[in-house]
């Protein structure tokens, strides 16, 4: 598939006393080579870089202090940007900031940024911190312990998900995650994966590799508390098969609690992702008079429009739900009223945008003896107004209109979406 990578390879490893390379007899996938090049290595140290990376000066030692104080410390360098196209090379972060990795409850990574501009002694800035989680495939750790805990679980398949289980048993069985500012390494922040996943992925049901390895961490560190902010965020996720976990478990046995964990390490998280309100519904929204049109993203990235569509297969975190506390959510975006229309097509478009931090409520609701979908807003004199979802042809946008019992394009009925693998 790469020619490139095969003699031509090993012609100049061999030219190298300080390389080895070592190859799989078949695709293994990222994860499980990080743990056979950890067991191959014969250092005090593994590092871990992604084969997309550029380090910077003096990168290295910074890394290494904190584990020479705490062999069970993992470091992580702060990660620059390198553009896939141009080569160029910029940071991400503000200068007098400390970011820290967390994530929401669908697991994607995210970060605080803790803006630091009252600080006084500008030599803050340059020490290492702790931090919930790391980024991803850039760290630095003690070999001994790495394996001593296992490394990574090798039951998770290719990549995703990796830097959850790691930082969760790291943090849960005695160690400690650091972030060190005066490492610094540049990662190409790729447009698309160059490679498949090969036979690793056979049987996967849905294909979906990431969310799979995403449950199989959820079902064996989270505490049934925080498993159910997953599921109501991935309410697909409880029809994947995570494996065996009969190991994992056994190990996570003789470490704290999740509950332990976000108290004591992780309760920021909290602030920017509050614990999540039940799904009153979730699935598709479909049209009452034809079942066969839903509501459909234009798009997967705001600002995204909603419309009727007739082509209903979802893939992955395409289904929508409807929480508790009125929030509208599709994937990590939420529904909300966007432009207004004027003349006769009067109404507000719905749009997909980015849900508010630390919030997870807003003002839609679902009318079952209407059959409307309905969403409060505020009036120019300072009431309150609902207004229903209305549909205004396949293919048109939905809008937000002026609610009446004798419009039928404004009825909608909630289905549970049953996956295809099922």
């Amino acid at each position: 598939e790469y020619p490139h990578l095969g003699h031509q390879l090993e012609d100049w490893v061999a030219e190298n006393d300080k390389v080895r390379l070592i190859r799989n007899r078949e695709r293994q996938g990222l994860i499980r080579s990080k743990n056979r090049g950890a067991e191959e290595s014969v250092g005090e140290i593994v590092v871990f870089l992604d084969a997309h990376c550029e380090v910077n000066t003096n990168w290295l030692t910074p890394l290494l202090d904190p584990i020479k104080t705490d062999p069970t410390t993992l470091t992580v360098p702060l990660v620059d940007r390198i553009e896939y196209d141009t080569f160029a090379y910029s940071s991400i972060y503000h200068s007098v900031s400390k970011p820290v990795g967390i994530w929401e409850w669908g697991l994607l990574y995210k970060e605080m940024r803790n803006h630091m501009e009252d600080v006084k002694d500008v030599k803050e800035l340059s020490t290492a911190y702790q931090s919930p989680l790391h980024a991803g495939g850039l760290i630095a750790v003690n070999r001994e312990y790495f394996l001593s805990i296992g490394g990574y679980d090798p039951g998770l398949l290719v990549w995703g998900g990796e830097q959850y289980e790691l930082s969760f048993k790291i943090w849960m069985c005695g160690g400690r995650i650091i972030w060190v500012p005066c490492s610094r390494v540049g990662h190409v922040y790729r447009m698309m994966v160059p490679y498949g996943f090969g036979k690793l992925v056979h049987g996967v049901k849905g294909g979906d590799v990431i969310n799979t390895n995403l449950k199989r961490v959820v079902e064996t560190w989270f505490d049934e508390e925080h498993k159910e902010y997953f599921y109501t965020r991935q309410p697909l996720a409880r029809f994947l098969d995570h494996g065996d976990i009969t190991k994992q478990l056994q190990y996570r046995r003789t470490c704290h609690s999740f509950s332990w964990f976000m108290t004591n390490v992780a309760a920021p998280v909290y602030q920017d992702f509050p614990r999540l309100p039940k799904n009153v519904f979730w699935g598709q929204i479909k049209f009452a008079d034809d079942t066969e049109a839903c509501w459909r993203p234009r798009c997967r990235e705001p600002p995204c429009k909603l419309e009727m569509s007739t082509d209903c297969f979802i893939i992955h975190d395409e289904v929508l739900r409807l929480n508790e506390l009125g929030q509208l959510g599709v994937g990590e975006r939420c529904l909300t009223a966007g432009s207004l229309l004027s003349g006769r097509n009067w109404g507000r478009e719905i749009v997909i945008g980015v849900c508010p931090l630390g919030s997870v409520g807003d003002n839609w609701s679902y009318d079952v003896e209407e059959s409307r979908m309905k969403y409060s807003m505020k009036t120019g004199s300072g009431g309150q107004v609902s207004l229903c979802a209305e549909m205004r042809g396949m293919g048109e946008v939905i809008v937000l209109a002026i609610c009446d019992m004798l419009e039928t394009r404004q009825e909608w009925v909630w289905e549970e979406y049953v996956p295809y693998w099922v």
